[in-house]
């Protein structure tokens, strides 16, 4: 991105557009991997959840 940058500012694009334009290059594969994630009933979610199983509380000594 940091050439890419580079190049966006010689063709005087403004600096708050940067991200913008960096996004519109990475959509067609953020769309490619949503529907694929919607397209295969195998897999539920994209990310497991994370559950806390230790002790609700626990002592800690003053120091």
């Amino acid at each position: 991105d940091f050439y890419t940058g580079v190049i966006y500012k010689a063709m005087g694009f403004p600096t708050r557009m940067f991200t913008v334009l960096f996004a519109i290059g990475r959509l067609p594969g953020w769309i490619a991997q949503w529907r694929e994630a919607r397209e295969d009933l195998q897999t539920k979610i994209g990310r497991p959840q994370q559950l806390y199983i230790g002790e609700t509380e626990r002592h800690l000594d003053a120091r």
